[in-house]
């Protein structure tokens, strides 16, 4: 087997170039992060547009997610398996007014979904470009409910909600490893 037989979908291609570009410092320090020592902007540039079968390799992404403190490629891995990611947020940090303020988002979320629906549908004719516009808008419909009913769990499940938040940050560390 060889990584020419096994070449990265375009979409996570698309991420990993989006989450390096988004990073301080973009391909040069990402290089540099990923190898000090011989890392170079050219051969990291090779790896993401698969140069010669090269690739960038699982483990190398999840050092670019750690590094950028980013997670383009984990949800465009989750997106592809038909899910969403879900970012679990510090419960320190979050109470009712904070859900609060999560539902206001899935509203206006909601209000742009339809509204792009409403646009893109109005000519009975849904070409690919509209379709990229429809699954992104109601990609972040879905990633606001997971994240609300993550959220609830954490503040009102049953137990302690700060075991809760251990047992998320365990898991994921664990997904992380």
């Amino acid at each position: 087997m060889d990584n020419k037989n096994f070449p990265t979908q375009d979409d996570i291609s698309d991420a990993i170039h989006q989450l390096i570009t988004q990073t301080p410092g973009k391909y040069e320090a990402m290089a540099k992060n990923l190898d000090p020592v011989a890392g170079t902007e050219n051969a990291l540039r090779n790896r993401v547009r698969q140069i010669a079968g090269q690739v960038v390799p699982l483990g190398m992404a999840v050092e670019m997610e750690m590094y950028s403190g980013r997670s383009d490629i984990t949800a465009a891995m989750c997106k592809r398996a038909g899910g969403v990611f879900v970012k679990l947020p510090d419960v320190q940090q979050m109470g009712n007014e904070e859900l609060l303020m999560k539902f206001n988002e899935l509203l206006s979320a909601l209000g742009q979904f339809a509204s792009t629906h409403n646009e893109i549908t109005a000519d009975g004719v849904l070409d690919k470009d509209e379709k990229n516009l429809m699954q992104t808008k109601g990609y972040r419909v879905q990633a606001l409910v997971a994240e609300i009913m993550v959220v609830t769990e954490m503040l009102f499940g049953e137990g302690d909600a700060q075991s809760v938040q251990l047992r998320a940050s365990d898991a994921q560390l664990n997904s992380v490893e």
